[in-house]
């Protein structure tokens, strides 16, 4: 019996066995045998992380779910639950595409977000933008999910690809504000499994774990199933779990980023300069909410295994800071700026790389008046040895990836280094007794 026959033939027994409280353990073994074969098939496909992540999960029925599958964490790994009704009326294509979208919202963090998010925008708005944010990224949905280009329709909005969910979620939520709801008619259950995605996610509330607990439970699943295969933006964020960053940036961060200050903020806790005895008006204090930029050099001297290690690097700085982060990739021309919020708003890398010109990034900082940024550049050195504008950052930390040195004469900030290759041993007495000399002074 092929697949089709199998789904077609379970579909019908589902609809005979309606009547049964829960469904029996014959059925059951049948119904998960169909769903071992579309991890099956996520593993002989591009889609190797998919179907390693699903071997992870447990799973069970819910006929009370109103859409094909829901996941929740729980004290012994991630629950999945099929309600058959929905989910054995999808294709093949689109029940692995499911999969994938429950994989997606755990990896991002979803659960944990979407607490954050309750206090400002209601369920609709906060189920919805969750599941555009990751939807655009996945193949072969049912034709029901929510798509960017259909909630643009449905809310009468503009959204686009690659944006925050906080960002989506508060568009969606004015826009639900703003129209007239028609009165909705209830119907009698006419039809008694109807698909209800705006109670996708109701199973969430069903969570007992802490933050904590559920990090710790995505991060084990995650690398345990991460592959060569991994999406990029998924990779991303694995890499950002398995691997620790050479710098301690919170240190480094902190010791730069309180003394560069960035206007003023008003607060009750001072009173008024230059009225002191006007108790109504507020007083000021400097607002240290600096703008990090960090300079990629991309050019073609930079390897995959540097670059690699500069994502980790820019991975721990944006978890070292709340202040605004701004990436710049940079060759002999700067190729590429945006701005970077957590691993999901990595971009793939420039592929026009061309020689290593340092220059541009800090006519950008002298065009865009961004004295006040601190300026992190991470290079493999190789470059100008003179800039062609002296630069108005007062903090600049270069960060050499490799053995090189840098070549600007005057750097005018500090380097730091990471990725250090070892250099080959010294054969004979002579290379043995540099190395425990090396030690010995290290020891020191």
């Amino acid at each position: 019996m092929d697949f089709e026959e199998k789904r077609q033939q379970l579909l019908k027994e589902a609809y005979s066995l309606e009547g049964n409280v829960e469904f029996n353990d014959q059925y059951k073994r049948s119904f998960f045998e169909l769903v071992e074969d579309i991890i099956l098939y996520l593993l002989q496909n591009q889609d190797v992380f998919f179907g390693q992540f699903m071997l992870r999960i447990r799973r069970d029925i819910n006929t009370k779910l109103t859409v094909p599958i829901a996941t929740i964490p729980k004290r012994d790994g991630f629950n999945m639950y099929f309600n058959p009704f929905f989910f054995l009326n999808c294709t093949k294509k689109e029940m692995a595409a499911l999969f994938k979208h429950e994989i997606y919202h755990i990896m991002n963090s979803h659960f944990l977000r979407e607490r954050k998010l309750k206090s400002r925008f209601n369920k609709e708005a906060i189920g919805v933008a969750l599941d555009i944010s990751v939807n655009q990224y996945i193949k072969d949905l049912p034709t029901y999910s929510n798509k960017l280009s259909g909630i643009n329709m449905e809310y009468n909005i503009s959204l686009e690809e690659n944006r925050s969910i906080e960002e989506y979620a508060d568009a969606i939520y004015k826009s639900i504000k703003s129209r007239i709801k028609e009165s909705k008619v209830s119907k009698e259950d006419d039809f008694k499994h109807e698909i209800d995605i705006t109670k996708a996610h109701e199973l969430w509330d069903q969570i007992e774990l802490s933050e904590e607990d559920i990090k710790s439970l995505t991060k084990k699943t995650a690398i345990s199933a991460y592959n060569k295969n991994t999406p990029k933006g998924l990779e991303n964020i694995i890499l950002a779990y398995k691997e620790k960053a050479e710098i301690p940036w919170q240190v480094i961060l902190k010791s730069i980023l309180p003394t560069v200050k960035s206007g003023y903020k008003k607060t009750i806790t001072r009173r008024n300069r230059r009225q002191p005895d006007r108790l109504d008006l507020r007083g000021r204090l400097p607002r240290n909410e600096t703008e990090l930029i960090v300079a990629i050099d991309i050019s073609a001297s930079i390897k995959e295994e540097d670059m690699h290690k500069i994502l980790i690097e820019i991975l721990s700085i944006t978890s070292s800071t709340k202040n605004k982060v701004t990436i710049i990739e940079c060759d002999s021309e700067i190729r590429n700026i945006y701005e970077l919020k957590n691993e999901k708003d990595i971009k793939n890398r420039s592929k026009d790389n061309g020689s290593t010109q340092f220059s541009p990034v800090f006519q950008y900082a002298i065009d865009n008046n961004l004295r006040k940024s601190v300026l992190i550049y991470f290079t493999d050195g190789v470059g100008e040895k003179e800039l062609k504008f002296k630069p108005i950052n007062k903090n600049i930390i270069w960060v050499i990836s490799g053995n090189e040195e840098l070549s600007l004469n005057n750097p005018y900030g500090e380097i730091r280094r990471i990725n250090t290759e070892q250099k080959e041993v010294i054969e004979g007495n002579i290379g043995l007794k540099m190395v425990n000399e090396a030690i010995h002074e290290w020891a020191r």
